[in-house]
């Protein structure tokens, strides 16, 4: 299955410019790097974690909801591979959802995705369009008393509103979500679920599935400090995206996330190809259902309009 990210070269990440992963724009924190730090000084890597009691507290205070609505595990990817098969899924959307059913959003400047079955994943901001789920509908779908999933991996670093706060109200929603977008690590894995079902759904996991080095960084986290940058974060994307340069010949479709689906003239194929001429490196989104072969989706990390200048040079050149 094909995901974005440039791959390692003899046992080492690539220097390409890569735009394909869709991390926070900020970077990593600072008091994110002095905890890792801590934790190779202190050789907690020795050490078994514990049974992740106080992890769970620490996330349960992070969103303000009950420790026993927390179920931790090695990513969202995991959480979401241990969920009950049977869902409706609109398209085009993350790939690893379990899917029995899907269909399709509508598409438009910003795609309209609407909640069809009576069992239903979707992300929040979508990936790959970075549309968001609209709370009228959610609130709508969970009274009809029908199963939703929500997977919110973005939304603390987004321009967009929670349903962290209507685990409390509905027990037929599960919130799915990481700490590896917000706070761009993907290599420290952390996942967890906010609702009634993160229980029954920890006992499907392994033991251990957190290791000792996450483990530490994470369950260290400082509360205020933490939302003070997931606040930051969203205030940078936004402002990212309202000063994205305009590039003739290029489609830019609404987002509220922090990346963007545009789509232009050249196959997203050719214009990699073309990029990584240059350096650089976008998400070919030609696999994701419902979406085109000219469709590519990038990220909002630095530098994003010398990307996008770019791009418009290999426009410009492949009109002659």
């Amino acid at each position: 299955m094909m995901h974005g990210g440039v791959k390692w070269t003899n046992g080492k990440p690539s220097t390409v410019k890569d735009y394909s992963v869709n991390l926070n724009p900020l970077g990593v924190p600072k008091f994110i790097q002095e905890l890792i730090e801590d934790a190779v000084k202190m050789r907690v890597y020795e050490f078994y974690p514990d049974d992740y009691r106080e992890l769970r507290r620490k996330i349960a205070e992070v969103y303000d909801v009950d420790e026993e609505l927390v179920g931790v595990f090695n990513g969202a990817s995991e959480a979401i591979s241990l969920l009950n098969r049977g869902y409706f899924v609109p398209e085009p959307n993350y790939q690893e959802y379990p899917r029995a059913s899907v269909y399709l959003a509508e598409e438009a400047q910003t795609f309209n995705f609407p909640l069809y079955g009576d069992k239903v994943i979707a992300s929040h901001p979508n990936n790959p369009t970075g549309a968001p789920l609209l709370k009228e509908e959610v609130i709508s779908f969970l009274q009809e008393r029908k199963e939703l999933v929500i997977d919110q991996s973005f939304a603390d670093i987004s321009p967009v509103e929670s349903f962290v706060k209507l685990v409390k109200e509905f027990p037929n929603l599960l919130i799915v979500s990481s700490f590896t977008k917000s706070f761009s690590i993907p290599g420290l894995r952390l996942g967890f679920t906010l609702g009634s079902a993160s229980s029954s759904l920890e006992k499907r996991s392994i033991p251990w599935r957190v290791n000792s080095i996450a483990y530490y960084v994470f369950v260290n986290l400082d509360v205020r400090e933490t939302r003070n940058f997931f606040y930051r974060s969203k205030e940078e994307v936004n402002k990212r995206l309202s000063s994205l340069e305009r590039i003739r010949g290029v489609h830019f479709y609404n987002s509220y996330a922090p990346y963007v689906l545009a789509e232009s003239f050249l196959s997203a194929e050719k214009l990699n190809e073309k990029l990584l001429e240059l350096g650089y490196q976008v998400r070919n989104c030609s696999n994701f259902v419902g979406l085109r072969a000219t469709h590519f989706r990038f990220s909002l990390k630095s530098g994003v309009n010398e990307l996008l200048r770019a791009i418009g040079r290999i426009l410009d050149s492949s009109r002659e």
